[in-house]
């Protein structure tokens, strides 16, 4: 069955913290006394298509809201875990709401709520693909609901954008200068065009990534298709030491931080993103290729970033088998995409990511 995001309010709602977050003090606590959702009935779905990979167990759905480390409530420093007194973890809880509120005041806060109780839920896994025609999706349910999805959309809009003048102003790109003076028109084109996601020209050497017309459809409809049936959306880097991170902290390799920023926005839009990183130390993605299907899993999108340890035929074969392996067709991000759009079609959802911009730096 499609989550509610954790909350009784509806799908949409903020959902971190709470009696199902084990990240978090007040989700042990209920834990303990036997309270949350692994104590619960728990139904896995089934795909009716054959060949699908059984992306979720039971360890997975028990934590289906519980493995966020984001709650702005509370402060991860302030965990009574920590061997701090009490005056002191007081002290930087305090500090850390008072943040947090700066934080609302300037770039808002998802306050979106459901006005209706107990809708009815669709029941999207009866069918292949989630594929629910119209008429089988129940009077009431909130897909059917008009006036609540423009006011989903609306607000997922606002959600979005403050979420992409963050992500500009941590990297150095913020609309208003440290002075407070706003970007000239010839500085909001170059900002433009330095975080552009280029469609149809896979050879720009500005912005962040280049997708074919293809791709960018397929991107859109994949993200509709997750929002609709509140279903999980899958992101896989591929590659070496450099992608999985070695000489570094697991959780601040590149996936992983993509994951931290995005999945909150995911949630509140009743979608689970699910990141994995599967790169290797020293040997690529052959290895891994043979068996995509069993060892990639479901992908959404998938990054390749192989090119110290790999050239030549095992990427091309690491690019279809990537298409073949499991029931989901990927975004492929590559830099070396060989023939596979002459091959297909230009069917292929292909791009990839720009290293090449400088003034990224």
């Amino acid at each position: 069955q499609p989550h509610d995001s954790g909350s009784s309010k509806g799908f949409h709602s903020m959902s971190f913290g709470g009696v199902n977050n084990l990240a978090h003090p007040g989700g042990v606590r209920e834990a303990l006394a036997g309270n949350g959702i692994a104590f619960q009935n728990i139904v896995i779905p089934k795909s009716k298509v054959e060949n699908a990979i059984p992306s979720l167990n039971h360890i997975n759905i028990v934590n289906h809201w519980g493995h966020y480390v984001h709650d702005e409530h509370r402060s991860p420093y302030a965990s009574y875990f920590y061997d701090k007194p009490k005056n002191i973890l007081d002290k930087e809880q305090k500090t850390f709401v008072k943040k947090m509120e700066a934080v609302r005041k300037e770039w808002g806060a998802w306050d979106f709520k459901d006005d209706k109780e107990n809708r009815p839920i669709a029941d999207f896994n009866s069918v292949e693909y989630k594929d629910l025609a119209n008429d089988m999706i129940p009077d009431g349910s909130w897909q059917k609901d008009e006036k609540y999805v423009k006011r989903l959309i609306a607000d997922a809009r606002v959600l979005v954008n403050a979420m992409t003048e963050g992500i500009y102003a941590e990297y150095g790109s913020p609309l208003k200068k440290a002075n407070g003076k706003s970007l000239s028109e010839a500085e909001k084109k170059n900002r433009s065009e330095k975080w552009n996601v280029n469609i149809g020209n896979g050879h720009s050497k500005r912005g962040v990534a280049n997708l074919s017309k293809g791709a960018f459809d397929g991107l859109v409809q994949k993200l509709l298709h997750a929002l609709i049936t509140n279903d999980e959306f899958y992101v896989v880097w591929a590659g070496h030491s450099a992608a999985a991170g070695h000489g570094n902290n697991f959780l601040q390799n590149q996936v992983m931080t993509f994951h931290k920023i995005m999945e909150p926005v995911f949630d509140k839009l009743g979608t689970r993103l699910i990141s994995r990183n599967m790169g290797m130390g020293g040997v690529g993605t052959l290895h891994f290729s043979m068996a995509g299907k069993d060892l990639y899993g479901e992908t959404d999108i998938i990054i390749w970033d192989s090119a110290m340890t790999e050239k030549g035929k095992p990427v091309d074969f690491f690019n279809k088998q990537v298409i073949y392996s499991g029931e989901r067709v990927p975004l492929l991000l590559t830099a070396q995409p060989f023939k596979i759009m002459q091959e297909t079609d230009n069917t292929a959802w292909v791009g990839n990511i720009v290293v090449s911009d400088k003034s990224m730096l």
